[in-house]
């Protein structure tokens, strides 16, 4: 049986193939992330960027916490690792080079995309209606904390 690429409901494939052997530099995403998306969305952007973040991680699927990780790493999203995982509850510490160098204003509002692929992707594998919220602990410590 042939294997599904995670992403291929979110991108066709070939694009997939060509974009992952590029090297291009991160400023231009980070540029796109930090200026477009608070200009264009303004006081609405964390409530807009986690709506999209769900309907996101609703095509991606998993099969369980983990199937998330690799995901967020080929999207540049960052290093997701596991933390705890419960039936109601599952937590995660997300990490990123470009993170110390960003506000906690910016984190609280820019990483709910981030939370809302968390929560659209654990709710497509589990079923259940889920949330997530992003956990900030000092300047380095980021969590995403998804509930049902």
């Amino acid at each position: 049986m042939k294997e599904t690429d995670q992403l291929s409901a979110l991108l066709p494939q070939k694009s997939i193939a060509y974009a992952e052997r590029m090297n291009m530099p991160y400023l231009g995403y980070h540029v796109l992330r930090e200026a477009l998306t608070h200009t264009l969305l303004g006081e609405s952007e964390s409530p807009i960027l986690y709506w999209l973040g769900k309907d996101i991680g609703g095509k991606i699927p998993i099969q369980s916490a983990n199937g998330i990780i690799m995901p967020f790493i080929r999207l540049g999203l960052g290093q997701l690792d596991l933390l705890e995982e419960s039936e109601s509850r599952i937590l995660f510490k997300l990490s990123h080079a470009i993170f110390p160098y960003m506000s906690e204003q910016r984190k609280s509002r820019a990483l709910s995309l981030e939370c809302g692929i968390v929560a659209g992707a654990v709710e497509q594998w589990r079923g259940k209606e889920t949330t997530a919220q992003l956990l900030l602990e000092g300047e380095s410590e980021i969590r995403i904390e998804a509930s049902h």
